[in-house]
Formats: structure tokens, C-alpha cells, sequence
């Protein structure tokens, strides 16, 4: 049996996601003072970054939804079939 489990999947999710936020923070620190190409690549940076911001704590909350054993099972927790 694999050891990646649903929880250690979300786990994993997170901490890449917490990860590369922290990568994308930096980057727009960088893009300051800088060309109008930069200035884009900052903007696609940030809209990334507010992307990862709804999804990390989604994901958070998925863990305390999601069961192993639902996942096992087919099913999960709040699904009507």
C-alpha cells in the first residue's frame, strides 16, 4: 500500500504552495523600480500570489474533511452519493 495518503497529499500541497508564494513575494520585491516588462511579470506574480492565498487555507480545511477512508472508499464527507 502507498504511503501517500490524502492527508499527506494536502499536507505536501500546502507546504509547496507556502513555498512558492514565498518564492513569488521575493520576486515582486525585486520587480520594484524597474522596466514596464517587470511591472507585468510583478502583476502576474501578485495575481498568483492571491491565487495561492484562496487555495492554501482551502486545502487546509480539506484536511479536516477529507478521511483517508472516505478517500478509500470512494466517498467523502458532505458528498450526497
Amino acid at each position: 500500500m502507498s504511503s501517500l495518503t490524502p492527508r499527506v497529499l494536502l499536507d505536501t500541497s500546502i507546504a509547496q504552495l507556502r513555498t512558492l508564494a514565498s518564492f513569488l513575494a521575493e520576486e515582486m520585491g525585486e520587480y520594484r523600480h524597474q522596466s514596464e516588462t517587470a511591472n507585468l511579470e510583478a502583476r502576474a506574480c501578485k495575481e498568483i500570489l492571491l491565487t495561492i492565498s484562496v487555495l492554501i487555507p482551502k486545502l487546509q480545511a480539506a484536511r479536516y474533511v477529507v478521511t483517508d477512508d472516505d478517500v478509500a472508499l470512494g466517498t467523502c464527507v458532505g458528498c450526497e452519493e
